[in-house]
């Protein structure tokens, strides 16, 4: 896995203050993307065991309280998504407590095996391609109308798509 950066205190991906990790490299180019540099796959750094100490070890940093949010570029693309499972489940091991949120160009019903393996770790998924058309920045956690924000454990737990509300 690849990434752009690691963000201390991000209040702008998820509520409140959260660490975000920027994925590098997306399929999906939509149109309008406020985030393109982070399509080139071979652009930032390879993601390493000192990146993921980083995260764990700065969560917490001056006593606050952070969640962690992860974005891109694309998460969940066949190029990322082994090392972002990696990171949700080592994270989610040492800090059960705290949330996990992804964004994703993917729409959760069409996730293979695979994708469908991060809904175990995270607690917010925002999914489905930026539309420019149906922008609308008034939204909370999503650019455009068609993407969702869904509370993914109320979602397993009733076997349907239950939206997230804060």
């Amino acid at each position: 896995m690849r990434f752009s950066k690691i963000k201390d205190n991000d209040i702008a991906n998820g509520l409140g203050v959260t660490m975000s990790l920027w994925t590098q490299g997306c399929p999906h180019h939509c149109k309008g993307c406020f985030n393109g540099e982070t399509w080139d796959f071979d652009a930032g750094e390879e993601f390493e065991d000192s990146d993921l100490e980083y995260i764990l070890e700065n969560i917490n940093k001056n006593n606050v309280h952070r969640d962690l949010s992860i974005l891109g570029g694309e998460p969940l693309c066949p190029e990322n998504v082994d090392g972002v499972i990696e990171v949700c489940k080592i994270f989610k091991e040492k800090f059960p407590e705290k949330k996990i949120y992804l964004w994703t160009g993917y729409v959760v019903e069409q996730f293979n095996e695979k994708q469908r393996n991060v809904l175990n770790y995270i607690d917010v998924l925002v999914d489905g391609p930026f539309v420019q058309a149906k922008r609308n920045l008034s939204l909370m956690m999503r650019g455009s109308s068609n993407q969702r924000v869904i509370d993914v454990k109320k979602s397993l737990d009733e076997n349907k798509i239950v939206l997230f509300q804060d």
